[in-house]
């Protein structure tokens, strides 16, 4: 079942869309709503897959509802409904990911059309998705029988490892992504003593061995680095037919991390500038909607500090100042090339109110908007 929801003001056309086809026997739960503030709130409480809204609407309009719907559920295909007078209004909405558009007067029969087209759509994404999923999963099951080939060696027959408890939590994965040389090098201290203290019980060896290589790869996969090589330098270093079982892992362990961290290293050295460049590109495109440091830092899988370091580094100031420097100029092209009233402008660059955005723009600039407005007329 699709879940279609209309949004029109107009309850004459909102009658006869309900009304003239059978959206039930088509496979459509429908609900409607008078206004965008209804409609929110039932893409609050439902699972809305398509939202169909006037583009024009008293209060909020289509273009405002479309944005925080895509805020509460990212996933909602929406088409929008405009006259002949907004149609360029309705061509711009692509850029919000506006999936159609709909010129009244329109019959019902081309409604239907365009809600079925997205929905197909959806099914194809979903399919997708889900085949994606299916060949993670394989993925995932093939890695686990690898890892088990490859250190089956160390595993007793008659040991049954669901009983099993991990003898210890480590923070190998962080270290290995941000971590310096010296804080690896502590953290395989740590792992060697706990192969030691384990060394009698093959069972514990061969988790903490499968720990170590699961956050070894999961490390390298939030880097976007290639899994099979990891897997590749871990064959490499394991001994064929290990005598000093103990001492064997203990160097292979210190040889798989130390290998690992220079491919890691290497990464950051030649990827750094490309990731900098994103995220500005990401930040001149959002700056309007509070772009924080901390959100990009955990989209990453980094921690702020290091992010700010590593972009005051390649950048040459600070993330915030970065984010200030473009409001600003946005401010002072909105001040200086249109008419816009100060708390549009506000409301347009995403700050609460103009009170807010006056004070900030004086403390950023040094002088009042209204100041800024009427200095730029004087000279002209």
């Amino acid at each position: 079942m699709c879940n279609l929801l209309i949004a029109e003001d107009e309850k004459s056309l909102r009658d006869k869309v309900a009304a003239n086809v059978d959206w039930e026997g088509l496979g459509y739960r429908l609900f409607v709503a008078k206004d965008g503030e209804e409609a929110l709130e039932i893409i609050a409480r439902e699972p809305i897959d398509i939202l169909v809204t006037d583009i024009r609407m008293p209060g909020m309009d289509g273009l405002e509802l479309t944005e925080r719907a895509k805020c509460i559920n990212d996933q909602i295909k929406v088409i929008i409904i405009s006259g002949h007078a907004e149609f360029e209004l309705a061509q711009s909405s692509i850029r919000l990911g506006v999936e159609d558009y709909l010129l009244k007067p329109f019959r019902t029969q081309r409604l239907l059309d365009v809600v079925e087209k997205t929905r197909a759509k959806i099914a194809a994404e979903r399919e997708r998705q889900a085949h994606q999923r299916r060949q993670e999963e394989l993925a995932q099951q093939n890695l686990e029988r690898r890892m088990r080939d490859v250190f089956g060696w160390l595993a007793n027959r008659q040991s049954v490892l669901q009983h099993a408890q991990t003898p210890i939590r480590h923070r190998l994965g962080e270290v290995l992504r941000t971590g310096t040389h010296r804080e690896l090098e502590e953290e395989i201290a740590v792992l060697h003593r706990a192969l030691e203290q384990n060394a009698a019980n093959p069972d514990s060896l061969l988790i903490i061995l499968s720990d170590i290589v699961l956050s070894t790869l999961t490390a390298l996969k939030a880097l976007d680095l290639d899994v099979q090589q990891g897997i590749e330098v871990m064959n490499k270093l394991l001994p064929a037919e290990p005598q000093e079982q103990l001492e064997e892992l203990k160097r292979w362990v210190a040889s798989f991390l130390l290998e690992i961290n220079e491919l890691i290293r290497a990464k950051r050295q030649g990827g750094a500038e490309q990731l900098i460049a994103t995220i500005k590109a990401y930040v001149d495109e959002h700056y309007r909607s509070r772009v924080t440091l901390g959100a990009l830092a955990q989209e990453l899988n980094m921690s702020p500090s290091q992010l700010s370091k590593l972009f005051h580094e390649y950048v040459g100031e600070n993330f915030s100042d970065y984010v200030n420097r473009l409001k600003g100029q946005k401010a002072k092209e909105l001040l200086k090339g249109t008419d816009k009233r100060i708390y549009e402008i506000a409301d347009y660059l995403g700050f609460s109110d103009a009170y807010y955005f006056s004070a900030w723009f004086k403390r950023t600039v040094g002088v009042s908007p209204t100041e800024y407005r009427e200095g730029l007329t004087k000279e002209s």
